[in-house]
């Protein structure tokens, strides 16, 4: 009788290193998804932060191009502004196939 004791005994030793593996393994997928998790935050907000300035580049090249043409236009008949297109080489480029008009500095 004392065999079948012991029988048992041993499957339950058994038990204790596979749980061990199981938990480690289990804490290092957590880490990881964790880690996924915020480095897909991460770039949700640089995604979102690039938009913005996409849009703000957009505004400030709009205004700019606008100023610019303005003042090509006062340059005709205002001699300082036709000093400073002068001085600062404003020109207008010509559009090409596709491409938005451009002024150069």
């Amino acid at each position: 009788m004392n065999d079948d004791n012991q029988s048992y005994e041993s499957p339950v030793s058994c038990v204790w290193p596979l749980v061990t593996v199981l938990g480690a393994f289990l804490l290092v997928n957590l880490v990881q998804l964790v880690s996924i998790v915020k480095e897909r935050q991460a770039v949700t907000q640089t995604t979102t932060a690039a938009a913005q300035a996409i849009g703000r580049y957009k505004t400030v090249s709009t205004k700019l191009e606008e100023l610019a043409k303005d003042l090509m236009r006062l340059s005709l008949t205002n001699t300082e502004a036709k000093e400073i297109v002068t001085q600062f080489n404003i020109q207008m480029n010509q559009p090409t196939a596709g491409a938005p008009t451009a002024t150069k500095k």
